[in-house]
């Protein structure tokens, strides 16, 4: 969104915006409640939903809260939190495209050099069905592709 109102502004500098340069704005403003819903719920839940990402995790035959003999119990708690957090701010701001630049491409790098990936696809699988179990069907539909482009950045 902000990136979109940033183009907007130097695009359309000294006149008018058409209404197929607004039509992104119109479309926002339009799930602007559904995405406060669900950025409130999830702030509001947010220890909730990370207990039960957590659970969903420990029943996994794969054990994901340890990289060869190194717990990581601490470590994925703290980035479970963080990337809950972005994910929700991502999503209410409609910011997919920034948080993909910004974010991802950076802990993509961090994800290969940890030999992450397998960890990732499996971990960020995972939080769609915790997330679906928080938010309405409306609001799912916001948040799953955030988790499904980290799954596929950070995965491969």
């Amino acid at each position: 969104m902000l990136k979109q109102l940033t183009r907007l502004s130097i695009e359309a500098d000294g006149r008018y915006a058409t209404e197929i340069e607004l039509k992104f704005l119109k479309d926002y403003l339009d799930s602007v409640e559904v995405r406060l819903n669900a950025y409130e719920k999830i702030r509001d839940q947010e220890e909730e939903i990370l207990q039960q990402w957590e659970a969903v995790k420990r029943n996994q035959k794969e054990d994901l809260f340890h990289m060869g003999d190194y717990d990581i119990t601490e470590i994925c708690h703290r980035d479970q939190t963080n990337s809950l957090r972005m994910a929700a701010s991502a999503m209410l701001l409609d910011e997919l495209a920034l948080f993909r630049e910004g974010l991802l491409i950076w802990y993509k790098t961090i994800a290969k050099s940890c030999k992450y990936q397998v960890y990732a696809k499996i971990n960020y699988l995972l939080i769609q069905d915790v997330i679906r179990s928080y938010l309405s069907l409306e609001e799912s539909e916001l948040m799953i592709p955030i988790f499904q482009l980290k799954q596929t950045i950070l995965s491969s």
